[in-house]
């Protein structure tokens, strides 16, 4: 006789409480920053479950929640185990309420980005459900320097010594607008360092663009670049881009959180 014709509840098998526990986790690329009722929608749960395998994700460090806005987020074992995520806890949790804002508020994909080791790295990626998502440039993934806006942006201002090394790498063309020429790169880079914003039409994907602005730290470094990307004709008029200040009170905004 089972222990269940005791009339005790049934427990969820192993394998469906892992399954659950996935769809958690998968509900996150979706949005990075979510409500509890975000999770139980985006996994298909009701509220207390899930609400009890976030509890025991947080404890093992696969979910984190902000003290403030009680938001939830995927945690630093997740990144460490990606490997390819660099560990920015304080960087992205300034951002991610900014971010996740932006995104909703402007229906386009936001990213979260820094400089390590030669490459731009995607850190975050924030998307808002009800506007276009933009998916070339997932979370710990990186994008060719002579593309994007956040790429080139991010390569602009290192070091001289950095920059050539960038531009010692090969170059990818993602689309007919991508950069090849290294001179022309050169002088895109020199224009980008005057004006510290980045504007990349067409050149990863076609009808789509990127507009970049850094983050600097309290010291004054660089501490990485956010962006935001949509289709090229709500981006752009009279060959300015529409999000500029908009996107540079974010940046701001972060920046006075990193304080």
């Amino acid at each position: 006789m089972s222990v269940g014709s005791f009339g005790s509840r049934a427990r969820p098998s192993p394998v469906r409480a892992v399954a659950r526990a996935l769809a958690i986790l998968k509900s996150f690329e979706a949005k990075p920053l979510q409500e509890l009722k975000d999770v139980a929608e985006q996994a298909r749960l009701d509220k207390a479950t899930a609400r009890r395998l976030l509890l025991a994700l947080m404890a093992e460090g696969f979910v984190a929640q902000d003290s403030e806005t009680q938001a939830y987020s995927l945690g630093q074992a997740v990144r460490r185990l990606a490997g390819s995520v660099p560990d920015q806890p304080d960087l992205r949790r300034c951002a991610a309420p900014v971010l996740d804002q932006l995104a909703s508020e402007l229906r386009m994909t936001a990213f979260l980005s820094i400089f390590r080791d030669g490459a731009a790295i995607c850190l975050d990626r924030y998307h808002d459900m009800r506007g276009l998502e933009v998916r070339w440039w997932s979370v710990g993934g990186t994008l060719p320097l002579n593309c994007g806006g956040a790429p080139k942006l991010l390569l602009a201002l290192q070091p001289e010594a950095e920059v050539e090394r960038g531009l010692a790498q090969p170059f990818v063309a993602l689309t007919p607008k991508s950069i090849m020429d290294k001179a022309t790169l050169r002088r895109r880079l020199a224009l980008i360092r005057k004006r510290k914003w980045e504007f990349a039409i067409d050149d990863v994907a076609v009808g789509v663009s990127a507009l970049a602005v850094p983050l600097f730290d309290p010291a004054g470094g660089l501490a990485g670049a956010i962006s935001i990307a949509g289709l090229t004709p709500q981006m752009i008029r009279r060959g300015r881009p529409l999000q500029l200040d908009r996107l540079r009170a974010a940046a701001r905004a972060i920046e006075r959180k990193l304080d």
